[in-house]
């Protein structure tokens, strides 16, 4: 037997727990992620060869992406005001600290079914009931976020957003609790590409001197929404992916 396999044989197959976790099925927790991580882990072969191609954008989001940085003159960097994302990030944080403060009259959690009984596209026309709000746990914070970026925030379906989409995903942000475990983390992350898609036509004209313009358009709100997913929640590569200065 070779040294190696004498070493692999003093460590167990398994170092951590695994949860059960059905195919197709969302995760519910990082037991069932890093269940779903290990199944796919034991689907890959041991040495693999990298296509370049499987790295090229796709449709969707990223080739509206792609569409909105080539559109752009490339001569300048693209940044966005300092003073609008202090006064957002300060502003958020502040709100953040009010809800969690608040949450404390509010022992009772929702389960994520029971909030979703009522929940359709029509629901976010209306803006959310702040108890509503505080009462949700964070599983079903995250279903309302998976759904709002999938259907609501779809540039497919941009002609229909709901009036008050941008109230309910800021009201669901300062929800969140941090850390903010990985699986969670991909569906802010999913909206922060959203709302950059939904607002890429601030990108180019938003300056320091037109600010106050800027934030009477009715697209501002996904851009603030952009800006605090990539600087509150720490997610800067996504500036990155859309050619904004970090």
């Amino acid at each position: 037997m070779s040294e190696v396999e004498d070493y692999d044989d003093c460590f167990p197959p398994q170092a951590l727990p695994i949860g059960t976790h059905k195919a197709g099925e969302k995760p519910q927790d990082g037991l069932q992620y890093l269940s779903i991580v290990h199944s796919e882990a034991a689907r890959i072969p041991d040495v693999i060869s990298a296509d370049r191609r499987l790295f090229a954008p796709e449709t969707g989001d990223m080739a509206l992406r792609d569409h909105t940085m080539s559109s752009r003159d490339h001569t300048t960097a693209l940044s966005f005001p300092s003073s609008l994302i202090n006064e957002q990030v300060r502003k958020f944080s502040e709100l953040r600290q009010y809800c969690s403060r608040m949450q404390s009259l509010h022992p009772n959690k929702l389960q994520g079914d029971q909030a979703q009984l009522n929940i359709s596209k029509k629901t976010f026309d209306e803006e959310p009931c702040l108890s509503l709000v505080l009462s949700l746990s964070q599983v079903s914070v995250m279903e309302l976020l998976d759904y709002i970026q999938e259907l609501c925030l779809s540039t497919e379906q941009k002609s229909r957003v709901p009036g008050s989409i941008g109230c309910w995903v800021f009201s669901l942000l300062c929800v969140v609790d941090k850390p903010v475990p990985m699986d969670y983390m991909a569906i802010i992350r999913s909206v922060g590409r959203r709302c950059a898609c939904l607002s890429s036509e601030l990108f180019n004209t938003l300056s320091s001197e037109n600010l106050q313009t800027s934030s009477e358009h009715p697209n501002f709100q996904f851009l603030v929404l952009f800006i605090l997913v990539c600087h509150y929640f720490e997610q800067f590569d996504l500036l990155q992916e859309f050619g904004v200065k970090v």
